[in-house]
């Protein structure tokens, strides 16, 4: 009996401070009771978990470029677009593309045009990489639009496997890349691969190129933080050794789930994950071990302040690794890929970290205490410096509060300036190949041009004709008149530009042109009438003549008539004559007819030719009897035709006169007409020269024309009910100012076909800038999502935590203007002072950390305040303060500092969410946290704590007097 009590008196004589009498015995709950008990096989449990984790699958960083998904909303209206466009041309199913960029040293010639049509040979080749060939420089009616003004460079729009950001697509970009190498190419040119897809595998390759750097200087930051707190090289390797665990098991849970399809990967949500693990991890283990020496410095044994360590901060570390992995877990709910592919890896990896720092940490430190002076605190005072801040907080809290106050407008003044860019170039290296890319086209076309939109029109019927085509004309007129549109690309502009020669005017001027051409034959013509008609005078004169001449010829026909008949009978006298001459010497006739030798015989043969002679004058007279009435006949005739021949003549003289009248209006219409046609062709040179289509028309013979059919096929879906529209903008698409274009340019189509035989047709528009745009949308209402369900989780778990509403809200409100004055400082950072725009996903994805993480600084102060709310509200601030303030103030610096450490990285926007955390979290350590919230709950008092009732006061109460020694042994 006399020996316990000496061992007790022994005990009590080298304790420090003496456990008051009236406190009962320290309670040893379950589970670190167990944990203490079982440390060991803890510690080797999580070795082989940790083991097992890291071995049955590949490494994160490989699981996470195996699992890679897209980044792209599924029912985004631009994909959607995108994808209508591929399938209504039978074209592609995918909505990921790169752009292929030919710069040549000297114009391209047809060297360089032969190494384009192999590489497109190749490219078509690849069905498993490429899906289609935009091949614009290849097509004769679209070629000056892929190419630039100085002729040195062109390009071609590939689709490629694979949606933007997955696996597949970073694939296709590689064989891309590998397929348009410039190995083969001619002397002085160079290819470039470059666009969207290419970007965004470029940006995936950098991220995952600098993680092994943020670790390795996220863990330098991290051991030369904790030797600043602890001064001890063996603490520090023991909050390492911890941090390694929650890392590691994170880590590999997170790979065995993605590699099992359990969820997708992006390199956002790996370099998060592993900060958010180190950071994380890291501030469990300062908590752990913080109140761990707390615990010492108070005079406790090491088996009581194990105890009191895992009291004190396992309620907090549960609930602090719950708010993350809750918070988390909120950007499951979101729309866009970017947010929702990192819910359930941070959900997940936190809850890991929570584990590790619950079970794991507890049982190295249960180990490690045990071992002389391992653990042990290098000062055993309490910080005079928080004993100063708690107090002057106390004593003057409204002044505090003002002060932080100010602190915070110094971000909050920041915020108005604040603009965004959706340009993922700028935020890159620019030696990335897709950089490059950008940098050749940019010296040759607009920045634009490797950034177009898509504009796609259905209709219900084919459009291939004249009438159909003023509608397009008309539309897209409509697009290019839109504020920040450079260009517009159709059939009825393949490239860019109205097709030449396609106006009314024009068409005029060239019919004007075949009248010029024509105008030598016509006056040739008009010549020949004039002297058709001097060849009408001549027969009108010749006529006249004639005409007297016939005159004439009738009267001696008249009397040749009557001369005639005289003749005749004259003739027939002297037949009679002859007759009786014959009569009297036939004897004579008859010897000479019959005489054989009368030939021969002169006197005979001219006998017998006067009787023959005799016989004529009687056929004559026969003759003559004939010829009479003849004669008589002619000289009735001649007279009649004399009387037609005024009239043939009058009739020459009217032909005369209506040639020459003909003549004369035909020249003058002649004349007129090329005069005309001298303003005509001006004017048509006019519209070409002013590129004016106002009056565009294409007649219905040049949709036969054979280089216009395979234009068509560029704009033109195969069955002809849908056309589609390339658009350029002027300067940055990717901009605020660019994707504020796309509404305009959605209610611009649907006016144009207001009134057309196209009303009602269905309008899509994909393309760079209309993806943002969806982005932008969607971002907003997944920051909405994110930040309400985000404070609502805070919220309740800081109820039940705190079973305060007022603390509860004032916590969540006190991080709310901390999140607001955070962003606004890395607005100052990095738009203002750095000269670069905080991206896009920077708020939300910021957004989501600080909600979280800040909320656990202020739990951690306010469950203190809780623990000590006991010794009146004002004691039970200074005390928390003074108890919490270094520990604190270590965990958050080591967090924001781990934080910032994502600055180094290569690819700028996850150092600009790093460095957005790290300055939150600064401010909430160093503000919000130290000031804002202990002055705030020195205000409101007793009613911080509403609806419990506390005391501003501690209820005074008797010491109670001390029991004999021996009855306290005995019982």
């Amino acid at each position: 009996m006399s020996a316990t009590v000496d061992d007790d008196q022994d005990e009590a004589a080298t304790s420090p401070i003496p456990t008051a009498r009236h406190r009962a015995e320290e309670r040893k709950p379950l589970i670190p009771r167990f944990l203490r008990t079982f440390a060991i096989p803890v510690i080797l449990a999580w070795v082989a978990i940790i083991a097992v984790l890291n071995t049955v699958v590949p490494q994160l960083d490989e699981v996470g470029k195996m699992r890679a998904v897209s980044m792209s909303p599924a029912d985004a209206p631009s994909k959607i677009a995108t994808q209508r466009v591929g399938e209504v041309f039978d074209e592609y199913n995918t909505s990921s593309s790169v752009m292929i960029v030919l710069e040549g040293d000297e114009p391209l010639g047809a060297e360089a045009h032969a190494f384009y049509d192999d590489m497109v040979d190749r490219l078509e080749a690849d069905t498993k990489h490429i899906e289609h060939v935009q091949d614009f420089w290849g097509d004769s009616l679209t070629a000056t639009g892929a190419q630039s003004v100085d002729n040195k460079a062109a390009y071609v729009q590939v689709y490629i496997a694979g949606e933007q950001g997955e696996a597949l697509a970073n694939e296709s970009v590689a064989t891309v890349r590998e397929i348009a190498s410039d190995d083969n190419a001619p002397e002085g040119l160079h290819v470039y691969v470059t666009g969207p897809s290419a970007l965004s595998a470029d940006q995936t390759a950098v991220g995952d190129a600098s993680m092994k750097t943020i670790e390795l200087v996220t863990f330098a930051v991290i051991i030369v933080m904790l030797l600043i707190v602890y001064r001890s090289v063996v603490t520090t390797g023991i909050v390492l050794v911890l941090v390694m665990a929650g890392l590691l098991s994170s880590r590999g849970i997170v790979a065995v789930l993605a590699y099992h399809h359990v969820f997708g990967l992006t390199t956002f949500a790996i370099n998060l994950l592993v900060t958010l693990a180190i950071a994380a991890a890291t501030d469990y283990a300062i908590f752990l071990i913080g109140r761990y020496h707390e615990a010492r410095r108070k005079g406790k044994d090491r088996e009581a302040a194990y105890y009191d360590m895992f009291h004190g901060t396992a309620h907090v570390v549960l609930a602090s690794g719950l708010t993350i992995a809750g918070a988390a877990s909120c950007l499951y709910f979101t729309r866009l890929p970017y947010f929702q592919t990192m819910g359930l890896p941070l959900a997940v990896g936190m809850v890991m970290v929570i584990a590790s720092a619950l079970t794991l940490g507890p049982a190295v430190i249960s180990v490690c205490s045990r071992f002389g002076k391992v653990l042990e605190p290098k000062r055993m005072g309490q910080s005079r410096l928080w004993h100063k801040v708690g107090t002057t907080t106390v004593r003057w809290p409204g002044a505090i509060l003002v002060c932080a106050v100010i602190a915070t407008l110094v971000g909050l003044l920041a915020l108005p300036g604040y603009h965004t860019t959706y340009n993922d170039r700028i935020y890159l290296p620019e030696t990335v190949p897709a950089n490059v890319g950008y940098a050749a086209s940019d010296r040759h076309f607009t920045q634009a041009k490797m950034n177009p939109d898509l504009l796609l029109i259905e209709t219900d019927h084919d459009l291939r004709n004249p009438a159909d085509f003023l509608v397009i004309d008309k539309i897209a007129k409509a697009l290019v008149r839109v504020r920040g549109i450079a260009q517009v690309q159709t059939i009825t502009r393949p490239d860019g530009k109205p097709i030449e020669h396609s106006t009314i005017p024009y068409t005029l001027g060239q019919s004007g042109n075949l009248q010029i051409m024509s105008n030598d034959y016509t006056q040739n013509n008009l010549a020949n009438m004039l002297v058709q008609a001097d060849d009408l005078q001549i027969s009108i004169d010749a006529m006249t003549e004639m005409m007297n001449i016939q005159e004439d010829l009738a009267a001696v026909s008249a009397s040749m008539a009557d001369k005639m008949a005289t003749t005749s009978d004259d003739m027939n006298e002297v037949r009679d004559h002859l007759a009786d001459f014959d009569d009297q010497f036939r004897p004579l006739r008859n010897y000479l007819y019959w005489e054989p030798h009368c030939f021969n015989i002169p006197m005979c043969w001219s006998m017998r030719s006067i009787f023959d002679a005799m016989d004529g004058i009687d056929v004559m007279s026969g003759d003559f009897e004939e010829l009479v009435p003849e004669m008589r006949r002619m000289a009735d005739l001649m007279p009649k035709m004399v009387a037609v021949m005024p009239d043939q003549i009058n009739s020459m003289k009217h032909q005369k006169e209506i040639l020459l009248n003909q003549y004369a209006s035909q020249k003058a219409q002649q004349d007129l007409a090329m005069s005309l046609q001298e303003d005509m062709t001006a004017m048509g040179d006019a519209f070409d020269a002013a590129l004016n289509d106002d009056s565009f028309y294409l007649p219905p013979e040049a949709f036969t024309n054979a280089d216009f059919i395979d234009g068509m096929d560029n704009f033109i879906s195969p069955d002809g009910k849908a056309v589609r529209f390339t658009i350029t903008h002027q300067g940055d698409p990717l901009t605020p100012e660019g994707i504020s274009r796309i509404e305009p340019l959605k209610l611009t189509a649907a006016d144009a076909i207001k009134g057309t035989p196209w009303e009602g047709s269905s309008i899509y528009l994909g393309g760079s800038a209309a993806t943002y745009a969806d982005l932008q949308q969607g971002a907003d209402y997944d920051l909405l999502i994110v930040a309400v369900a985000a404070l609502i989780l805070i919220f309740i778990i800081m109820i039940v935590l705190t079973r305060a509403i007022a603390a509860a809200g004032v916590i969540v409100g006190t991080v709310v203007l901390s999140l607001a004055a955070s962003f606004g400082l890395s607005v100052l950072l990095w738009q203002h002072i750095v000269g670069i725009p905080l991206h896009w996903m920077v708020l939300p994805m910021s957004v989501i950390v600080l909600l979280a993480v800040g909320a656990d600084y202020n739990l951690l102060l306010v469950s203190r305040m809780k623990e000590e709310v006991h010794a009146g509200v004002n004691t039970g601030i200074l005390r928390s303060m003074v108890g919490t303030g270094s520990v604190v103030t270590a965990a958050g610096l080591v967090f924001a500092f781990t934080m910032i450490s994502m600055s180094v990285s290569d690819l700028i926007i996850i150092g600009q969410v790093g460095t957005t955390i790290g300055l939150g979290l600064l401010f909430d350590t160093l503000v919000v946290r130290s000031l804002m919230t202990p002055s705030i709950a020195s205000l409101l008092g007793r009613w911080f704590w509403w609806p419990q009732r506390v005391r501003p006061r501690p209820v005074p109460s008797p010491w109670p007097k001390p029991q004999p020694a021996a009855e306290e042994v005995t019982a």
